[in-house]
């Protein structure tokens, strides 16, 4: 393999399908009765209900698809600085652009569809004596103030953040990244990061802060960096449609343990899974698929918008069917749909002029 990796610009879906799991696992939250009631209230029935149900949980890996993010994000910023030589100014400046700017936008939005849904549209949404979502809605509305928005823009996940956009909460970590690479970026031996890695393992076991659990995992990114730039020579797996079905499997994996055995299980699982798939699309990616890009290229937007759109679907959808929670799967199939076809838009409304902006700025 040619040292400069031609392949990796193909890393890029893996962003767009994480994005996408991402509002499939929260679409679920929001608008079904969830597979516990489901199943002791409907129950199961014939293959194809078997079926469904195991589609259903298979949608159980959100977190893990953040933290493939995280991995990813490290991954593609050391490329990105190796190859450009950015000054530390420039690197911040385009860090700061390029996660602020959008968020911004989301943040206003998140804002406006908590306001607009609950006293406009159907104020029968807010409740506490329902179910989680609807009471974790409220305590968001109720404490919707200066303050909660000052914290949110901070990154502070402490309470409900403001425009209860729960998936703001991925975003301080990416932040400490951003803050932390002038040092990660001295790490160039695997004994080094592993250390730092260790480190982090400690202060999390002693302090139970999350702060240093998800840095390990830009460590693990930072090291997939050094191993496919400086020591693959050829993939772990060489027979493609093998690979596939390896790759499948981990997928089933990480949501079994998710759901069998704990989160942090499923994360050692996506740990490993991620570089499988890194290896997989490495080598075996050869050709540009137009709708995997495309949808890499909106999933920030998708990320941090799909919360909003989702609630004001679910808002309308409610009122007019006089539900709050729904056994059947078609309200939140349907909500995934309505969350990317209105991500497109905002996605050229909002993030375009900040990459188009860093575009200039790079030269």
């Amino acid at each position: 393999m040619k040292p400069a990796l031609p392949n990796i610009k193909y890393l890029h879906i893996v962003r767009g399908l994480a994005a996408l799991l991402v509002v499939a696992f929260h679409a679920k939250y929001i608008f079904w009765v969830g597979g516990t009631i489901y199943n002791k209230e409907i129950g199961l029935h014939g293959i194809g209900g078997y079926a469904m149900f195991a589609a259903d949980m298979l949608s159980s890996c959100g977190k893990e698809c953040v933290v493939i993010f995280f991995i990813l994000s490290a991954f593609v910023i050391k490329h990105s600085f190796s190859g450009h030589h950015y000054t530390w100014k420039n690197f911040y400046t385009i860090r700061l652009i390029r996660i602020y700017w959008p968020f911004l936008c989301s943040l206003f939005l998140s804002i406006l569809a908590v306001v607009i849904c609950i006293r406009y549209i159907n104020p029968a949404i807010y409740t506490t004596s329902l179910r989680e979502y609807n009471t974790r809605l409220s305590t968001s509305y109720n404490e919707l103030s200066f303050l909660q928005v000052l914290k949110t823009i901070c990154f502070i996940d402490k309470g409900e953040f403001a425009g209860f956009n729960y998936a703001y909460w991925s975003l301080g970590h990416e932040l400490l990244f951003y803050i932390l690479f002038p040092f990660y970026n001295k790490l160039n031996k695997y004994s080094t990061m592993i250390a730092v890695a260790a480190a982090y393992i400690i202060l999390f076991l002693v302090t139970h802060h999350t702060i240093f659990y998800y840095q390990i995992f830009f460590i693990a990114g930072l090291m997939l960096y050094q191993y496919f730039f400086n020591h693959s020579k050829q993939p772990v797996i060489k027979n493609k449609i093998l690979y596939q079905v390896v790759l499948v499997f981990f997928f089933i994996a990480v949501n079994l343990a998710n759901k069998a055995v704990s989160e942090k299980c499923s994360d050692i699982v996506t740990l490993v899974y991620a570089f499988f798939i890194f290896d997989y699309i490495i080598y075996f990616i050869a050709h540009k698929n137009k709708w995997g890009m495309k949808l890499g290229d909106i999933s920030y937007s998708l990320y941090l918008n799909h919360l909003p759109i989702l609630l004001f679907y679910y808002s309308v959808l409610t009122l007019f069917t006089g539900q709050l929670v729904f056994y059947s799967r078609v309200p939140y199939y349907t909500g995934v749909i309505i969350a990317v076809l209105f991500t497109i838009p905002l996605y050229w409304i909002t993030e375009k002029p900040s990459v188009a902006f860093l575009k200039r700025f790079r030269k």
